[in-house]
């Protein structure tokens, strides 16, 4: 069960009066029992950054680990906050503190990500930066279809432009021992990597299917509602796939 789904009533609003309270530091706190438990914020910035004391994260049933963001960054995950998600292996929840016009900012509904956090259908997906985006969406085919357990990955939104020697997408496929195939020898669950907004390395990535339609998430925003994963025949992105992978246990 998601922990949306298994919330007290009363959970979301305290999330939300914490942040509120809070501001301009970060809230944080812990999802225990259905209920939210409000945490020190401990961090040398706490206007801009977040940190518990980890004693407070060994008492109790802890279901999930949560904190505000502040008006431009609020609506999606920063690279720290999915290492932290990795290190904890805990779902996280952000609340998102927006001005819309308001001073102080009001705090929106939280949103989680982490174990049990996925949505079960692949495509209609709003997309959202490091919680449901193309890495996410192909992560959870190949675990789902394939029993292939993808790596967890911490990174910021255009790491491709800021940091592309990290060459997320081809690093991990190779430690994987994905091996590279022609295009034109690609076959249904290979995975296609993708160079779009002009980067020099893949920053985008879909499963072939068998109707020789791409699976994928594609967004030009680290989050927008309006955009959904979907299928798109391959033929229209040819010009943008560098590199084909085929997982070891599709190896005749």
């Amino acid at each position: 069960m998601s922990v949306l789904a298994a919330l007290d009533p009363d959970a979301i609003p305290a999330m939300r009066a914490h942040a509120e309270r809070t501001w301009p530091e970060e809230a944080c706190g812990v999802v225990a029992g259905g209920r939210y438990e409000e945490r020190t914020n401990v961090a040398a910035d706490r206007e801009s950054s977040w940190q518990m004391d980890p004693e407070t994260l060994r008492a109790g049933d802890i279901r999930a680990i949560v904190h505000s963001h502040p008006p431009g960054c609020e609506q999606f995950p920063s690279a720290a906050d999915m290492q932290c998600q990795i290190d904890t292996a805990l779902p996280h929840g952000i609340v998102p503190m927006s001005r819309n016009g308001e001073d102080p900012p009001r705090a929106g509904e939280p949103f989680f990500w982490g174990p049990g956090e996925a949505p079960e259908a692949y495509l209609g997906r709003s997309y959202r930066h490091g919680v449901t985006d193309c890495y996410t969406l192909v992560r959870d085919w190949y675990g789902r279809e394939r029993g292939l357990a993808l790596p967890a990955l911490a990174y910021d939104w255009r790491w491709f432009a800021d940091e592309p020697e990290l060459d997320l997408y081809s690093s991990w496929r190779k430690r994987l021992g994905w091996r590279r195939v022609e295009p034109a020898a690609a076959e249904p669950g290979d995975l296609v990597l993708l160079a779009l907004m002009g980067a020099r390395v893949a920053n985008h990535a879909g499963i072939l299917l068998e109707d020789g339609t791409l699976l994928h998430h594609p967004s030009a925003r680290p989050y927008d509602p309006t955009c959904l994963s979907r299928r798109t025949p391959v033929g229209r992105l040819v010009k943008y796939v560098v590199e084909v992978a085929r997982p070891p246990e599709a190896e005749s």
